[in-house]
């Protein structure tokens, strides 16, 4: 029987300070192996503290520009992420699930190639988006969740998620702010480890994933 595993990504770190409070405590208390920072959002600077959390991998959540190439953006984006971090990132994911089609697609494979770095959807695990607000249809709860593992048939896959606590800055420069605490609540719900075992699943993180 094929092993499968599971890497649970926290979105959006860096956005504001309660989502990177969420995210570390979903990591600490709850099943997020795995996070993408944001490196020009206002709260970026703390993802330095990251590193105190080892089982964690540290990815780039890359923001096309309409002022840059993509070439020039993701390499920007990627030298500001190691100022920040003294690493490269492990992982990469695009903002707003942007459609990987064109030159985003053709640049980021060519960057995943040469630096043997998994980018989301790019073929490194089976993408599993349906435990987020909009998709969810605004169901966040526990059951939802577990919905969205019964979707892991893959041997890797991976579960996108939005955690975090909403603010007055996350609430006045992002519609999907109150929903968030909904999330960290499913995700660090005690059940769900053990319902992730239940259904025969290892929880990773992208360092496991190999190019």
């Amino acid at each position: 029987m094929t092993k499968r595993y599971l890497i649970v990504n926290a979105d959006d770190f860096g956005y504001s300070y309660g989502i990177n409070k969420g995210i570390i405590e979903s990591h600490t208390k709850g099943i997020v192996t795995s996070t993408s920072v944001m490196v020009d959002s206002i709260a970026a600077h703390e993802a330095v503290n990251l590193i105190d959390y080892p089982d964690l991998s540290i990815g780039l959540h890359f923001v096309p520009s309409s002022s840059l190439s993509i070439e020039k953006e993701l390499k920007r984006q990627v030298d500001k992420f190691v100022e920040i971090l003294d690493a490269k990132p492990d992982h990469i994911d695009v903002h707003k699930r942007l459609n990987l089609t064109g030159e985003i697609e053709k640049v980021l494979r060519e960057y995943s190639k040469a630096h043997k770095v998994p980018v989301r959807r790019l073929g490194c695990a089976k993408f599993i988006d349906s435990f987020y607000g909009p998709h969810a249809k605004g169901d966040l709860s526990v059951n939802q969740l577990k919905s969205a593992i019964n979707e892991a048939t893959d041997e890797y896959n991976e579960i996108m998620c939005h955690v975090g606590y909403s603010d007055d800055y996350l609430r006045k420069t992002s519609s999907y702010n109150d929903p968030r605490e909904e999330e960290l609540k499913s995700i660090s719900d005690p059940s769900i480890k053990d319902y992730t075992q239940e259904q025969g699943l290892t929880l990773i993180n992208w360092h496991s994933i190999k190019i």
